[in-house]
C-alpha cells in the first residue's frame, strides 16, 4: 500500500493538538478532606503530579483520537498498486446514424452500445476517456475526462442524429488526437469492415463492436410524387432485405394533417424489390408514407416528401449574353443553350432563362426574364436601391452600375429600383424580371453576379410555400427576408425545434419528417429524408486490431484508491462520540 498525497501529512497537527490538550488539562478527583487546613496541601500535590497522570484516558478521548487519525489517513489518499495498460486513454467512437435505431431483442443498437461503454468505463475506472460521435462533422463530446460521473452522464445523453456515419472522418479525427500518446479506441456501429484499416497505427488499438445479430428489414427505398392534371400520382419502391417472403401494408397520408388518403397491401419476394403506384391523390404540398410490416428496423418504414420544382437543369436563351450561361455553370447547374422552340418543349422539366416576354404567359412554371424582346431601353444613371426581399439575402446588388433600363411590367411588384424606376420585378406567378441587358451593366465584375442567379433559381424552384428537401443535419443556405430576426423551425404539430439568425446558417432537423419554416410570419414547408445509405442494417463479427493479447500489452503500475472505504468508520466513530458525550458529558 502507498499514499498518493503524502503532502497532507501536515494535518497531523490536529490530533497532536487534541493530545496536548488532554495532557495539560487539569485532572480533578473527587476527594474527601477532613479540614480546610489540608486544602492547600491537597491542591499542591495535584499540581505537581506528572503530566502523564494528567492525561484523561477515557472513552471520549480514544474516540476523538481514532476519528482524527482516520481522517488523516483518508487525506493521505491511500492506494493499493495494480497493473494497468500503459496506454490509459480510452476513446469511444459512437455511430449515431439512423441504423443504430434497429433493435436486437428489447434494446436498440445504440442502447446496447451504451451498456458496453458503461462496462468499459467501470473496468478501467480512473483512466481518461474521450467520446466522439459520427457524422459529416464528427463531434468531440469529451476529451480525456477522468470523472466517472461526468462520463456516465454524457453516455446516458447520447442520442441519434440520423445522419450517415461517415466513419472514415471519425477515424481520421481520432488519429489526429491520439497520434502522439496512443489510445485504446472502441468503435460502436452496426458494421465496419476490416478493409477500412489499411495499416496499423503505432500505439493505437482498435476494438470494433459490430452488430453480430442479423436483422430483418424491409425498407421504403424510394418515394416520389408529382402533380398531374388529375391530381397527384405517387410511386413507392419497397426493398425486402430478408431471406424470406414478406407482406404488409403501405398507407399514404396527408403530410400536413396526417389524414389517411390511400392504402395498399403488398407482398415482396426475398431479397427483391417491388413498386406500388398510387393515383388520383389530392393535390397537396406534402405527403407521408408509412409501411406497416414486422421487422427490426422501423426508421426506414416512413418516408416524407414536399412537392416543388426540384429541377437542376437550366436552358438559357442563345440570344442572351454568354456570361449568363457561365454564371449558372459556376453554381453547379446543368446548363444548355436553346432556341425558342427548344425552350417551349423543355419548359415543363427545366428552368427557362430568356428575354422572350411571351413565356410570361405560357407554361405553368415561373421563368427568369433578362431584358425584353418587345421594347427598347432608355438611358439611366443612379444608385441601385433594393428592397428587403429574400432574393437579395445572399447577394447584394446595391453597387451594380446600370446604364439603361427597359419599361416595367404593369401589375408586377418591384424588388429593386434606380432613381425610382423599376430595375427588378416579380410577377404574381413568381417570374423574376431583370429590366436590362447584362451587356448594359458591370454586373459580371461583381461577386454577386453568380450568387444572384443562384438565389433566383432557388426561389423559382421552391415555389411559394416549399422550402425544399433535406437530409438529417444538412447545412444549406436558405433565401430569407427576415434579416436579424431569423427563421424558426417547428414540427408539423407546432412543436418548437430551433431558431436560426440567418438563412445561410440553416441546419436541417435531425429526425426525418415534415417541418414548418416560419420566415417573417410566412410559413413554408420542408421535408427531412433518410439518406439511402441509412435504409439498411448490416451485421458482422466484432474484432480487434493492434495488440491482440494481454501478454503483449505493455503494463504499468496503477493505483486503486481505497481511502473511501474508511469514510463509514469515521462517521460511525463520530456518532458514538456524540452518544458518549450526550450520556456522560466531560469528566470532572
Amino acid at each position: 500500500m502507498g499514499f498518493d498525497q503524502i503532502g497532507n501529512l501536515w494535518t497531523a497537527i490536529f490530533p497532536l493538538a487534541v493530545l496536548l490538550y488532554y495532557f495539560f488539562r487539569k485532572k480533578y478527583v473527587t476527594t474527601t478532606i477532613s479540614s480546610t487546613l489540608f486544602w492547600e496541601k491537597s491542591m499542591r500535590e495535584t499540581k505537581v503530579s506528572p503530566y502523564l497522570k494528567n492525561l484523561q484516558r477515557n472513552a471520549l478521548f480514544y474516540l476523538q483520537m481514532a476519528a482524527l487519525l482516520l481522517l488523516l489517513f483518508i487525506l493521505l489518499r491511500p492506494y493499493l498498486p495494480k497493473d494497468t495498460v500503459a496506454d490509459s486513454h480510452t476513446v469511444f467512437i459512437v455511430d449515431t446514424s439512423a441504423s443504430m435505431a434497429a433493435k436486437v431483442g428489447e434494446l436498440s443498437l445504440i442502447e446496447e452500445s451504451k451498456v458496453k461503454m458503461r462496462s468499459i468505463v467501470e473496468e478501467f475506472a480512473g483512466e481518461s476517456v474521450s467520446i466522439i460521435t459520427t457524422g459529416k462533422e464528427p463531434a468531440l463530446l469529451l476529451r480525456e475526462e477522468t470523472d466517472e460521473r461526468l462520463i456516465a452522464d454524457v453516455i446516458d445523453r447520447l442520442e441519434l442524429n440520423y445522419e450517415h456515419e461517415h466513419l472514415e472522418r471519425s477515424l481520421d479525427f481520432v488519429r489526429s488526437i491520439a497520434s502522439q500518446a496512443g489510445a485504446d479506441v472502441h468503435i460502436f456501429t452496426d458494421y465496419l469492415d476490416r478493409s477500412i484499416f489499411m495499416g496499423s497505427e503505432q500505439g493505437i488499438t482498435w476494438t470494433i463492436h459490430n452488430n453480430e445479430s442479423p436483422l430483418d428489414n424491409i425498407a421504403i427505398g424510394k418515394f416520389g410524387a408529382i402533380h398531374t392534371a388529375g391530381g397527384t400520382e405517387a410511386i413507392v419502391k419497397l426493398s425486402n432485405q430478408t431471406t424470406s417472403k414478406q407482406s404488409g401494408k403501405v398507407i399514404v397520408n396527408n403530410g400536413l394533417t396526417g389524414d389517411k388518403l390511400a392504402e395498399q397491401k403488398f407482398s415482396v419476394e426475398k431479397e427483391a424489390d417491388t413498386l406500388l403506384s398510387f393515383k388520383d391523390l389530392p393535390e397537396l404540398p406534402a405527403f407521408h408514407v408509412h409501411m406497416e410490416v414486422k421487422d427490426d428496423y422501423a426508421a426506414d418504414n416512413d418516408a416524407f416528401i414536399v412537392i416543388g420544382n426540384e429541377s437542376s437543369e437550366v436552358i438559357v436563351d442563345n440570344q442572351l449574353h454568354e456570361l449568363v450561361k457561365k454564371a449558372f455553370e459556376a453554381i453547379g447547374l446543368t446548363v444548355s443553350s436553346g432556341s425558342v422552340n427548344e425552350m417551349i418543349s423543355a419548359r415543363d422539366h427545366a428552368m427557362i432563362v430568356t428575354n422572350e416576354t411571351s413565356f410570361l404567359e405560357e407554361g405553368t412554371e415561373p421563368i427568369l426574364l433578362i431584358g425584353r424582346n418587345d421594347s427598347t431601353t432608355e438611358p439611366i444613371s443612379g444608385v441601385v436601391e433594393s428592397s428587403n426581399d429574400a432574393l437579395f439575402s445572399i447577394a447584394s446588388i446595391d453597387n451594380v452600375y446600370v446604364s439603361a433600363l427597359y419599361p416595367p411590367f404593369e401589375g408586377f411588384s418591384t424588388l429593386a429600383t434606380i432613381e425610382g424606376k423599376p430595375f427588378i420585378q416579380r410577377s404574381p406567378r413568381g417570374d423574376i424580371v431583370i429590366l436590362t441587358d447584362i451587356g448594359l451593366t458591370d454586373w459580371p465584375l461583381h461577386p454577386s453576379f453568380p450568387l444572384f442567379f443562384w438565389s433566383s433559381i432557388e426561389m423559382l424552384r421552391s415555389g411559394s410555400d416549399i422550402a425544399g428537401t433535406f437530409t438529417p443535419n444538412e447545412r444549406k443556405a436558405l433565401l430569407t427576408g427576415s434579416g436579424p430576426e431569423g427563421i424558426e423551425i417547428f414540427t408539423i404539430n407546432d412543436k418548437y425545434v430551433a431558431t436560426y439568425p440567418a438563412g445561410e446558417n440553416f441546419v436541417a432537423p435531425a429526425r426525418p419528417g415534415i417541418y414548418k419554416l416560419v420566415d417573417s410570419g410566412t410559413e413554408n414547408y420542408l421535408s427531412v429524408q433518410l439518406e439511402s445509405d441509412e435504409k439498411s442494417v448490416a451485421s458482422g463479427s466484432s474484432y480487434k486490431l493492434g495488440s491482440d493479447s494481454a501478454d503483449e500489452t505493455e503494463k504499468e503500475e496503477g493505483k486503486k484508491m481505497i481511502g473511501w472505504l474508511f469514510l463509514l468508520p469515521v462517521l460511525l466513530l463520530l456518532l458514538i462520540e456524540w452518544e458518549v458525550q450526550r450520556r456522560r458529558g466531560y469528566p470532572n
